[in-house]
């Protein structure tokens, strides 16, 4: 929850941050300006959809069903109709969850105990799947 905090935190400072050079290119420009004005803005307001649409919490059930819980929604996915899990390249960042119909994303410690208990299920429940990125062999 921390690198979560922490995450939220540079997003909302880099938001303050372009609202406020917005803010200024608007006060001293001409009305032309604001269609690129709008552009920006609606950046900024898709960066942060899809920001709430990463998750935050991953949990096993009992039969096998992997729940991913964002601000956004609460995703439950078979473990054993995951196609890809792929890792980030740093201890700390995004696992990327392919699945059938879209990607999803986990925010992690990659090296935190329940994580990695939770994609040895994934892989015990679903051999064929791959991992990219990380390496399963050394855990125990």
């Amino acid at each position: 929850m921390i690198y979560m905090g922490i995450f939220y935190a540079m997003l909302v400072a880099w938001t303050i941050i372009c609202i406020l050079l917005i803010g200024f290119k608007v006060t001293q420009s001409e009305w032309g300006n604001l269609l690129q004005l709008f552009m920006i803005a609606f950046i900024i307001a898709m960066t942060w959809y899809f920001s709430m649409g990463i998750s935050y919490r991953v949990n096993m059930e009992e039969d096998g069903t992997l729940r991913l819980t964002s601000f956004r929604r609460i995703l439950r996915v078979d473990s054993r109709k995951m196609e890809l899990i792929e890792g980030p390249h740093l201890p700390i960042g995004f696992i990327r969850f392919r699945l059938e119909r879209e990607k999803a994303y986990l925010f992690c410690v990659v090296k935190n105990r329940e994580l990695q208990k939770i994609l040895l299920a994934i892989r015990k429940a679903n051999p064929e799947i791959k991992f990219k990125n990380l390496t399963l062999d050394t855990w125990s």
